[in-house]
């Protein structure tokens, strides 16, 4: 069995109604979204090479927050190192250059796809954590 199809088998067991869209350099891009509270949701994606033995993929949490005011760039530097060095797993908190706050994980995988829904778990509950510790910094994305 190919890499994409155990990964549509295993996303169809647990009902996880993300579906497969082509995009350049051979890869597949899958996009849900994850709600953290009522009226709060955040786009995810997983983006995944074509292959058959072990392929690349990345994992994002998007629009976590945005940092507007820039007077609280050296704090929320400071969260995101801190955070980095101490719960994120396998997740990096990032701040882009446009203020978005986000989390991406990179990896590799085989025919063996659970380790992959294991982290978009883990990254949801990562993405949660993130979020209650940068609202004590900027106000929420709502």
């Amino acid at each position: 069995m190919k890499i994409l199809e155990a990964i549509d088998t295993l996303f169809a067991e647990k009902k996880l109604p993300l579906k497969r869209q082509d995009i350049p350099n051979n890869q597949y891009l899958y996009q849900g979204n994850f709600q953290i509270r009522p009226g709060r949701r955040i786009p995810f994606g997983l983006v995944i090479a074509d292959g058959e033995e072990i392929v690349d993929f990345q994992i994002s949490f998007k629009r976590l927050a945005y940092l507007t005011n820039y007077d609280d760039k050296t704090k929320i530097l400071e969260l995101l190192n801190e955070l980095n060095n101490t719960k994120t797993f396998y997740y990096r908190a990032c701040l882009a250059a446009d203020g978005e706050i986000f989390l991406k994980a990179m990896g590799k995988t085989t025919e063996d796809v659970r380790p992959i829904y294991e982290q978009l778990v883990i990254g949801s509950r990562v993405a949660k954590l993130v979020i209650d510790e940068l609202e004590k910094i900027i106000p929420p994305v709502e």
